[in-house]
């Protein structure tokens, strides 16, 4: 079915990875900062003063943290054991990991900041604020892990189109 779709079958697959990453995200982030669980961390609005950095709630400073690392971590092995896996690997596990998370560190600071500024100081949702940022994080990442992570061969006379998923 993917091939029949007139886009690159691994930005479906990237899109379908990120989805769940998306969720990983928010689920973390709700397990953090609004369930039961959320009680072993510091209160809701409770301040933050550290040198020069004041954050009007370390609760959500630390759940959208959390929660960022683990869709990275989701989003990372996802990516290498489907929507990459047929890419040529030119480094160790451990390599790609570190390089993935550092080159994908765009677009969770974006997530990250956007809710940290737009849930204090605009009074947005938090989980409006995530998906807001989720969103403006995905084509630096797409550009990212295409590219840089897994990249494509070069082969001149292979016949793969601009996709890079062996159409024309």
């Amino acid at each position: 079915m993917l091939q029949r779709l007139p886009v690159s079958t691994t930005f479906v697959k990237f899109l379908v990875v990120g989805g769940f990453g998306y969720l990983v995200n928010q689920s973390t982030l709700f397990l953090l900062y609004d369930s039961p669980v959320a009680a072993l961390l510091p209160a809701k609005g409770s301040a933050l003063d550290f040198i020069l950095f004041t954050h009007s709630d370390v609760r959500l400073l630390i759940a959208s943290a959390v929660a960022v690392e683990l869709s990275i971590i989701s989003n990372f092995f996802w990516h290498e054991r489907w929507t990459f896996r047929d890419r040529e690997r030119s480094t160790s596990l451990p390599i790609r990991f570190l390089t993935f998370n550092s080159a994908s560190i765009g677009s969770p600071l974006i997530s990250f900041t956007t809710v940290n500024v737009l849930t204090p100081l605009f009074g947005i949702n938090p989980y409006i604020a995530n998906t807001i940022g989720i969103c403006l994080g995905t084509a630096w990442n797409w550009t990212w892990t295409s590219m840089v992570i897994w990249p494509r061969a070069q082969d001149a006379g292979a016949g793969t189109g601009p996709a890079g998923d062996g159409r024309r």
